[in-house]
């Protein structure tokens, strides 16, 4: 027990069901008490108000303390730090600590008593509080994971413009498969018309030559008679 830095002061969680604290743990041994911390953890697991969000920062919870929780559907989660403690970082300590009881303590909690726990979470717990008692080591971790973050953020949002700007090119494609495809129809076609009209020409032609032959023949023959014989 006992952080050099007296950031992160005192931990506990308790089962929503029945408003019983199965595990705690005193990080620093400065300032109130561990009973006292245990009462105002009580106070706040038995709040229906503040058992109604998810997360919240308690208000004036203790003088010298801040107490934040957050709950899920089977427990809630509490910690006091300094005052002035990031509230972003605590947040992060308290999700924290869910994850490791989740993954350690799913088989022992439903049936845990009080304070049946605390003895198993000390040692992670411990591990927990101490790296987060450190705000600047822990902010500078955050900072370097926010960075990270966003690189990789921005290399997905990259990819999928990626994808869409080769969607573009397929669909561009099959456009332009879809206008080679039309031209060639309509070329097609242009041909075939082309050449049923040169037909439909060389058929006027031939009506016009054949009656042009005729009405020659019969000026000839009205203006000539022995061309008819007589």
């Amino acid at each position: 027990m006992g952080g050099e830095k007296g950031n992160v002061r005192y931990t506990a969680i308790g089962r929503i069901s029945d408003r019983v604290l199965v595990a705690t743990y005193r990080h620093y041994s400065a300032g109130p008490t561990a009973e006292k911390y245990l009462a105002v953890s009580q106070k706040v697991l038995n709040s229906d108000k503040v058992l109604s969000q998810q997360s919240a920062n308690v208000p004036n919870a203790l003088e010298d303390s801040s107490c934040l929780m957050q709950a899920d559907t089977k427990f809630m989660y509490i910690v006091f730090v300094e005052k002035s403690y990031p509230e972003r970082t605590a947040f992060e300590l308290l999700r924290q600590v869910r994850r490791e009881f989740n993954e350690k303590h799913t088989e022992d909690s439903t049936g845990a008593t009080e304070n049946s726990l605390s003895k198993s979470v000390k040692k992670w717990m411990i591990a927990a509080c101490t790296k987060y008692d450190d705000v600047t080591a822990v902010n500078k971790v955050s900072a370097v994971q926010a960075q990270v973050d966003d690189v990789k953020m921005t290399m997905e949002d990259n990819v999928q413009n990626m994808l869409r700007q080769h969607e573009k090119l397929e669909d561009l494609e099959d456009k332009a498969d879809n206008m080679r495809q039309e031209a060639n129809k309509f070329r097609k076609g242009a041909t075939s018309l082309a050449r049923k009209m040169w037909w439909q020409n060389c058929r006027l032609w031939a009506i016009i030559c054949v009656v042009s032959i005729i009405f020659v023949m019969i000026i000839v023959f009205s203006v000539c008679p022995p061309c008819r014989g007589e």
